[in-house]
C-alpha cells in the first residue's frame, strides 16, 4: 500500500509540473472520454471501495484531462462527474484527498504552462466543494439514523427473551420483582449502585457488537446524555470488552468525551468501568465515575460483585420475559386456532391469521403464498404490502428455498449477500426474514413468512410459535379446500358441468342486483327423445355435453332441466345477445358427434328475453324468456324468438 502512495505522490508532482500538459485532438479526446467511461463503471461496481481504487478514480481522470490539454480540455468537465462519483462510493476523507490532490494539480500545472484560466479553476474549487458539503450532510445524517437503528435494536436484544437453558444461570435467587416494565428491576439496581458509590453517574451499556448503547443511568450533570451510543473499536470500553476484566482509574485525566455519556466538559475525579457477563459472553458494561475523590480497592471489589449480580439480575429478566413471552403466544395460538376452525372460507381465514400474527408477533409485515411443486411456481395470496396474486419462481429466493427444502429459515440482515426475499425484480424495505412452510402430513400447501426494518429481529422461539401457526392455518387450509369442493359440487351438474338450477337462480339474482343490464338465454335441444331413441342414451348425454362445451363460451351457463339450457350474459345490449345467439346457431349447424361410427346432428329452439327492458325481476325476466323459447318451439323449432317483440330471427 505505501508503494501505491509513493507512485501517486510521484505521478502528481509530474502531472503538477505539466509534462503530461498535451492538447491531443479530437479522436485522442474521444478514446480518453471511452477510457473514463470504462474506469468508472468498473469502479461503480466494485462491491468493496478501497483507497487504492479511488486514488486510481482520480489519475485515471487528471490524465485524460491532462493530455487533452489541462483547463483547455473538453474534458475538463470530467472531474464533476468523478467528484460525484468518488464521493457517493467512497469516505469523506478519501474524497477530500483525492479533489484537493486534484484541484492543487490542475493550479500548478496551469501556472507553469501559462496562461491559466481563473473561471475554470474558481468553478472546479466550487464543485469540489459543494459535492464535499452534501455528502458531508448526508453520510452525517446515514450515521445519525445508522446510530439510531442500533441503538433501538440492541435495547431490544439487551431486554429479549432468554435463549438458553434456565440451568446454566447459577444464583440462589428464587423469584424476581413482578414489576409491569421488564427493565424497571435494572433501573432500581442502578440507582441502588448510585447510591452506594455516592456516584456521579452511573450508567449500564448493551453491547451491539461494534457500539455500546447506553440503556440505563442516574446523573447528577446536566450534560448528562441518556441516549449515548459509542463506538468500541479503540478506548476504555474496547480493553474492558476485550479483556473481560474491569477497570479502575483512580485519577482520571482523559477527557470526559472518552466516557461518551457527557455532552461537554465535565469534571471527572475518579472511574470504574466493567463487563457485565452472561453465559461467558459479555452483554453489556457497566460503568461508574465520581466527581471528586477517588475509588479505592475494596470499592472496586464490591463493583466486580456488582457487576456479577447485574449479570445474574439482566439472566433473570430474560428468563421472566420469556416465560411470559411463552404464555402470551400459546394463549394466542389457542384463540388463533379456535378462530380459524370457525371459518370456511379460505381468504377468510387468511386475512384472520395475518391479523393475527401481527398482533402477538410485532413485526412490521406478514406475507402468505401457496406453492405448486410440480409446477415450481408460487403465488402471494395476501400480504401487508405485495399485491395478491403476484406469480415466483420457487428457484429464486427465501420463500422458494423454505418451499423447496420444507424447511424453516431465519434471515438477520437481507441487506448483506444481496438476498432475494421471494422474486428478484422486487425489492423487500426490511432487514431481516423468517418463514416456515404450510405443511399437512406430507401435502405442501404454502409458505408464511415474517419480514421486519430491525435486523436480528426473529429467533429460534418465533420458528418454535410460527410451526405451530403453520400447522393450524394447514388445517384451516385443508378444511376449507375440502369445503369449496363440496360446494362446488352441489351447485354443478354432474353431466355437463355446469351450474345447476338452483345455483343459475342465485346467480341470474344476483346479476340482476349488480349490473345495468343483461341478457337471458333459454335455449332447448330439438327432438332430443328421437336421439336418444335412436342412438341410446349415452349419445344423448354426449348431445348434452357437447352444448355445454359449447355455450360455457358465451356467458354464464346452466342446466336448466333435462335437455334445456340457460346463458346469462352480463352487461350484455339485445342485440349483442342476437348476435351471440345466431353465431352459435350456425356453429351448431355445421358441427356433428361421432358417436359409435354414427354422425349426430342437432339444433336447438332459442328465447331471449332482456333486462330491464323485458323485466324488472328474476322471475319475470325467466318468464319472459321461457314464453319465447315455447313460441320458438311452437312455430317449427330450429329459430330465434325474441321476447320484447316475439318476433322470429
Amino acid at each position: 500500500m505505501i508503494a501505491v502512495y509513493i507512485v501517486a505522490i510521484i505521478y502528481g508532482v509530474i502531472s503538477g509540473i505539466g509534462v503530461l500538459n498535451r492538447g491531443l485532438g479530437a479522436p485522442y479526446t474521444y478514446l480518453f472520454l471511452f477510457a473514463v467511461a470504462a474506469y468508472y463503471i468498473s469502479y461503480v461496481s466494485l462491491r468493496k471501495i478501497n483507497f487504492l481504487h479511488t486514488i486510481s478514480a482520480g489519475v485515471v481522470a487528471n490524465l485524460v484531462v491532462q493530455l487533452s490539454g489541462g483547463v483547455h480540455s473538453p474534458l475538463f468537465l470530467v472531474y464533476f462527474i468523478t467528484f460525484l462519483i468518488i464521493g457517493f462510493r467512497d469516505n469523506t476523507r478519501s474524497y477530500w484527498i483525492v479533489s484537493l490532490g486534484i484541484i492543487g494539480v490542475e493550479i500548478s500545472s496551469g501556472l507553469i504552462n501559462g496562461p491559466i484560466l481563473i473561471l475554470p479553476i474558481i468553478f472546479l474549487i466550487f464543485a469540489v466543494f459543494m459535492v464535499g458539503f452534501v455528502i458531508d450532510s448526508m453520510q452525517g445524517h446515514q450515521g445519525r439514523m445508522a446510530r439510531l437503528l442500533s441503538r433501538y435494536e440492541t435495547r431490544e436484544r439487551f431486554f429479549s427473551p432468554a435463549q438458553y437453558d434456565s440451568d446454566k444461570v447459577r444464583t440462589t435467587v428464587g423469584e424476581i420483582d413482578r414489576h409491569k416494565g421488564i427493565e424497571r428491576p435494572l433501573l432500581y439496581f442502578v440507582r441502588f449502585l448510585h447510591h452506594v458509590f455516592d456516584a456521579h453517574t452511573t450508567v449500564i451499556f448493551a453491547n451491539g457488537g461494534e457500539r455500546l448503547v447506553l440503556v440505563q443511568g442516574f446523573s447528577h450533570s446536566e450534560l448528562f446524555f441518556p441516549e449515548a451510543v459509542i463506538e468500541t473499536r479503540s478506548g476504555l470500553y474496547r480493553q474492558v470488552i476485550g479483556e473481560r476484566k474491569s477497570i479502575l482509574i483512580k485519577e482520571y485525566l482523559q477527557s470526559p468525551d472518552e466516557l461518551g455519556y457527557y455532552r461537554g466538559t465535565v469534571q471527572i475525579g475518579s472511574v470504574m468501568i466493567a463487563p457485565i457477563v452472561l453465559i461467558e459472553s459479555v452483554v453489556g458494561v457497566i460503568a461508574i465515575d465520581r466527581k471528586t475523590g477517588s475509588f479505592g480497592e475494596k470499592e472496586k471489589a464490591i463493583f466486580d460483585e456488582a457487576a456479577n449480580t447485574a449479570g445474574f439480575l439482566l439472566a433473570m429478566l430474560r428468563l421472566y420475559e420469556k416465560a411470559r413471552y411463552d404464555v402470551q403466544h400459546l394463549s394466542s395460538i389457542a384463540e388463533l386456532a379456535e378462530k380459524l376452525h370457525k371459518k370456511l372460507d379460505l381468504n377468510e381465514i387468511l386475512s384472520n391469521t395475518i391479523e393475527a400474527f401481527r398482533h402477538f408477533m410485532p413485526c412490521d409485515d406478514v406475507s402468505i403464498a401457496s406453492v405448486d411443486e410440480v409446477n415450481n411456481v408460487g403465488e402471494v395470496l395476501i400480504s401487508t404490502y405485495l399485491e395478491d396474486g403476484i406469480s415466483f419462481s420457487l428457484s429464486d429466493g427465501l420463500v422458494g428455498f423454505v418451499a423447496r427444502h420444507r424447511n424453516s429459515i431465519i434471515k438477520d440482515d437481507l441487506s448483506q449477500g444481496n438476498l432475494v426475499v421471494f422474486k428478484k425484480d422486487v425489492k423487500t424495505p426490511n432487514a431481516s426474514f423468517v418463514g416456515v412452510p404450510i405443511q399437512q402430513d406430507d401435502e405442501l400447501l404454502g409458505v408464511i413468512w415474517l419480514e421486519d426494518h430491525q435486523r436480528r429481529k426473529f429467533n429460534e422461539d418465533d420458528v418454535r410459535i410460527l410451526n405451530i401457526l403453520s400447522y393450524q392455518l394447514s388445517l384451516a387450509w385443508q378444511r376449507a379446500i375440502l369445503y369449496g369442493k363440496v360446494k362446488e359440487l352441489s351447485i354443478r351438474d354432474g353431466l355437463t358441468d355446469l351450474y345447476n338450477h338452483r345455483h343459475f337462480q342465485e346467480i341470474l339474482e344476483a346479476q340482476m342486483s349488480e349490473v345495468d343490464e343483461l341478457a337471458l338465454i333459454l335455449l332447448d335441444i330439438d327432438h332430443f327423445k328421437k336421439i336418444n331413441d335412436t342412438y341410446g342414451h349415452q349419445a344423448g348425454d354426449e348431445v348434452l355435453k357437447f352444448l355445454a362445451r359449447l355455450i360455457s363460451q358465451i356467458g354464464i351457463a346452466a342446466r336448466y332441466g333435462g335437455e334445456e339450457f340457460a346463458i346469462i350474459i352480463p352487461k350484455c345490449s339485445l342485440k349483442k345477445a342476437m348476435d351471440k345467439a345466431v353465431r352459435m346457431k350456425d356453429q351448431l349447424l355445421k358441427s356433428e358427434i361421432h358417436f359409435n361410427g354414427a354422425k349426430i346432428r342437432f339444433t336447438v329452439s332459442i328465447g331471449i328475453a332482456h333486462y330491464p327492458n323485458d323485466a324488472g325481476n328474476r322471475v319475470g325476466l325467466i318468464e319472459k324468456a321461457d314464453r319465447a323459447l315455447y313460441l320458438a318451439k311452437e312455430q317449427g323449432r330450429d329459430r330465434i324468438i325474441i321476447a320484447q317483440t316475439m318476433q322470429v330471427k
